[in-house]
């Protein structure tokens, strides 16, 4: 297969055997390269752990799922480095190439997953979400991504980034594929009491005014009760992602503390930068940021107890280029961070997907109670989702 988008690792072809039936017969299968494969190394984006991974022994158990299902696996997929970013960069392999716009960067983590799904190199996209690496390369190569319900998926073999907010997921080019996906993990089906949709006044303040009001014309066809509010927490959107920010920080210099200290200059240096961040904070800051994480779980909570569904814009702002500098993806990741932290505090599972705009590509995200997952697909593809 002709990769000229680099979404896959440049690793030796291995037999990866698939059932002949299934409910994802047919469908190609990309995996991250954070989970193991039988027959192929692990490197999670750096070259260290490349060398020091060998080749597996095991598939893991989410993999082997999916190729029971009938799915047929075609390749491990570039990712961000130790999946630490949301920009799609990696000094090690390269960055992918957005299909959709190659002047624009991917988005990351899960970049070579997302680009293998938007060039047609695959049907499935399998990756995690940390901090957005699903949604936010979902939203920018125009595919849907599913960030499901904290918990819900083994994630056994599986390279750790932040446990408490890690999530494996998948994108796709079609509602179809993604809900034969969900059926094939085992998501439950969903409930068929009546749904009405949440419009938070605050996070659709923050986008171009256009698009926002393309979003909601698109949240009006589905022709369900709409509710408007003010706010969806008590805290800010600037609040809710500092103590996201610290819990992250904190976690990944835990999953990478011994590759650091073994290894600091194989890791390149925004990313060491962030984890020597991490190996800073002290235990009043982790309380902190704890105690906000548990209160704002506990506000979603009540607030979508009734079969409510909240809608808001899966980014905050255009993507830059990909020759964009340092500041530049700075400044888009921290104002991305302050919508897609809402899924990460709370363990809330959440559907994007892109809608018609005529100033350009837009995505819009559906958010829900733990495990609604299956209701986020339904009311997707009420919406009627591109």
């Amino acid at each position: 297969m002709q990769d000229r988008w680099n979404a896959f690792m440049p690793y030796p072809d291995a037999d990866v055997g698939h059932a002949p039936i299934g409910s994802l017969f047919g469908l190609r299968l990309a995996v991250k390269d954070l989970f193991d494969v039988a027959g192929y190394p692990t490197a999670a984006g750096n070259a260290a752990v490349l060398v020091a991974s060998g080749i597996k022994r095991a598939t893991a158990p989410l993999v082997q799922t999916l190729l029971e299902a009938g799915a047929c696996f075609v390749g491990k997929t570039n990712t961000d480095e130790l999946a630490y970013s949301l920009i799609g960069g990696n000094i090690h392999f390269g960055m992918p190439i957005n299909p959709r716009d190659p002047t624009l960067i991917p988005g990351g983590s899960s970049s070579g997953s997302a680009v293998a799904v938007a060039a047609g190199l695959a049907d499935l996209g399998l990756g995690t979400d940390t901090s957005g690496s699903i949604r936010l390369p979902a939203a920018i190569n125009g595919l849907i991504g599913w960030r499901p319900t904290h918990g819900s998926l083994d994630n056994r073999a599986l390279r750790p980034l932040a446990p408490s907010f890690d999530v494996p997921g998948f994108m796709t080019r079609s509602l179809e594929s993604m809900a034969a996906v969900m059926s094939a993990v085992g998501m439950p089906a969903a409930n068929d009491r009546p749904i009405s949709i949440l419009i938070p006044e605050d996070i659709f303040e923050t986008i171009d005014g256009t698009i926002a009001d393309e979003m909601i014309a698109s949240i009006r066809s589905a022709a369900m009760p709409i509710r408007r509010i003010d706010f969806i927490s008590s805290f800010s959107l600037a609040d809710l992602a500092v103590a996201f920010t610290t819990i992250l920080q904190k976690e990944a210099w835990e999953s990478n503390k011994t590759l650091f200290e073994r290894s600091p200059d194989a890791i390149a240096p925004d990313i060491a930068a962030r984890l020597r961040a991490g190996s800073r904070l002290d235990d009043g800051e982790m309380r902190e940021a704890r105690r906000i994480r548990t209160l704002f779980s506990g506000e979603i909570e009540r607030l979508l107890c009734e079969n409510m569904v909240i809608a808001l814009p899966t980014l905050a702002m255009n993507p830059p280029t990909r020759d964009a500098g340092p500041e530049s993806f700075a400044a888009f990741r921290s104002a991305c961070i302050k919508l897609l932290c809402l899924a990460g505090l709370s363990g809330c599972p959440q559907l994007a997907f892109p809608i018609a705009s005529r100033v350009g590509n837009a995505s819009l995200s559906l958010f829900g109670a733990r495990s609604t997952d299956s209701l986020l697909m339904n009311v997707a593809r009420r919406i009627g989702a591109e």
